[in-house]
């Protein structure tokens, strides 16, 4: 088990046997080793995939929305990397508490959770720090008022995107990738204007939506899946996708595991690395495994930091890569798989 699941563990007396709300779990033997009738949200597909077996579907909940659990006893939220998505989180879990029950919150250290003081002071007087251990802390605040109903409009970002050729409209919720504009990295590669290979493209991360919004809009003879790993993702796309008038299909995968069939093109703002860490393997298995996704000349379409040694990699496992366009902190990498 990870360190936030091992300090729940050390307060099993706080939970055994209640009827309790886990969210943002990770994907270990918490609930099996932890009795209590549980009840899981997460927004991580992969997560959730990781997850199956050890409890029943209805109990295993993949959404941008909480479920609806009555009668809770608690609710534990793991702190998310986002901390907007805490403060999204709680405010949908708080309504569902009766006064006097509690929320604990529980994180490492540099993950957050030094601000959980603050996140859960909304909901009750006086949060406690009840555990500090393996550099994780565990947190508990008693609701004392009525939470206000959870409003999902007001949580949207919906705003305008202007285009040298078109004008789109994006829908984004907290923590989605670049919520709220356009990341520097999606704006180059959008610059580009060589045409898609017609047939059907898969937008890998999708995101909001906005790469594939933009480049069906460009090539009408292509045909758009969008995949991503975030619940939240997948419903801003579906929105954004419907305000545009594009139609496309959009649906979750751990990667590429609920990708099937091959594609004239895979288009990519890929998520493989956090900061300034140049650890590759991630981008490695994905450009060794979305080979079989191509079909024949199909390409990959990327964008990327400048510094990231995805050429050699992209060649060893694809083709010969050519730069599209770059500037100075990004490249649009394209390669042809063999005929």
């Amino acid at each position: 088990m990870d360190n936030t699941s091992q300090i729940l563990e050390r307060s099993a007396e706080l939970f055994s046997g209640q009827r309790l709300l886990l969210v943002n779990p990770t994907a270990d033997g918490l609930t099996r080793k932890l009795a209590a009738d549980w009840t899981l949200w997460s927004w991580d597909f992969a997560v959730i995939q990781g997850l199956s077996g050890q409890l029943p579907v209805e109990q295993l909940v993949f959404s941008h929305l909480c479920p609806e659990v009555e009668a809770l006893d608690a609710a534990i939220v793991l702190m998310p990397k986002a901390i907007e998505r805490a403060e999204y989180a709680l405010a949908q879990v708080a309504p569902l508490l009766a006064l006097g029950k509690p929320i604990y919150l529980v994180g490492e250290k540099k993950g957050g959770i030094t601000r959980a003081e603050r996140l859960l002071g909304a909901y009750g007087a006086a949060p406690e720090k009840l555990d500090s251990a393996r550099h994780c802390q565990l947190w508990r605040v008693v609701t004392d008022k009525p939470a206000p109903a959870f409003n999902l409009n007001a949580w949207q970002q919906r705003y305008a995107l202007q285009l040298e050729d078109q004008q789109i409209e994006l829908l984004s919720l907290p923590g989605v990738f670049s919520h709220g504009r356009l990341d520097e990295g999606s704006e180059l590669l959008l610059e580009e204007r060589k045409a898609l290979p017609s047939g059907k493209v898969l937008d890998f991360g999708c995101g909001s939506g906005v790469l594939s919004i933009a480049l069906a809009r460009r090539n009408p003879d292509c045909r758009f899946e969008l995949v991503d790993v975030d619940a939240l993702a997948i419903w801003c796309a579906q929105q954004s996708l419907q305000l545009n008038g594009v139609e496309a299909q959009v649906y979750a995968s751990d990667g590429l595991s609920e990708v099937h069939g091959r594609y004239a093109c895979v288009i990519s703002n890929p998520p493989f690395h956090t900061g300034i860490r140049q650890d590759t393997s991630i981008a490695e298995r994905f450009f060794n495994q979305v080979t079989r996704n191509l079909l024949p000349r199909g390409e990959l379409r990327i964008v990327a930091n400048g510094f990231l040694r995805y050429p050699p990699l992209i060649e060893e496992h694809i083709g010969p890569c050519e730069v599209l366009r770059e500037n100075n902190r990004f490249k649009v990498y394209s390669a042809i798989a063999p005929g």
